[in-house]
């Protein structure tokens, strides 16, 4: 049987199509049958105010299109818009590529892939600019 197995402690918290579920008894596994779901476990959502970074912002921006927050029809355009202009500032092919790889991924909408994808790109840019991320 395929599909994403979820670990699922207690007390943790998980965003599913914007819905927040709790876990309130004992820790659980879970498996995810449904393709396309959007899914974000809340112990790994970026905080805003840690968002200070343009990789930061734009990582930011794609969580609140996954969890609902943001309208893809609204910040979809502007967001792949900035991304293009954070392809000039790497220089790396590795990077750039990442950057492809984002680009595709909001455009079939798949905001948590992006978002995954993302997490490579802000720690690169951490470490260009040395500032550390959560």
């Amino acid at each position: 049987m395929a599909g994403l197995m979820l670990k699922f402690p207690s007390g943790d918290r998980i965003v599913v199509n914007g819905a927040v579920i709790e876990n309130v008894g004992r820790g659980a596994r879970l498996r995810l049958l449904t393709p396309d779901t959007q899914l974000l476990r809340l112990r790994d959502a970026i905080n805003p105010e840690a968002t200070t970074t343009p990789v930061g912002r734009l990582a930011h921006t794609v969580q609140m299109m996954l969890v609902g927050e943001l309208s893809p029809d609204v910040a979809l355009s502007e967001t792949l818009a900035n991304l293009a202009v954070l392809r000039n500032a790497f220089v790396d092919s590795e990077d750039r590529a990442c950057i492809d790889q984002v680009s595709a991924h909001l455009q079939e909408t798949q905001f948590y892939q992006a978002l995954r994808t993302l997490g490579r790109l802000r720690r690169k840019e951490a470490e260009l600019l040395s500032v550390q991320i959560r």
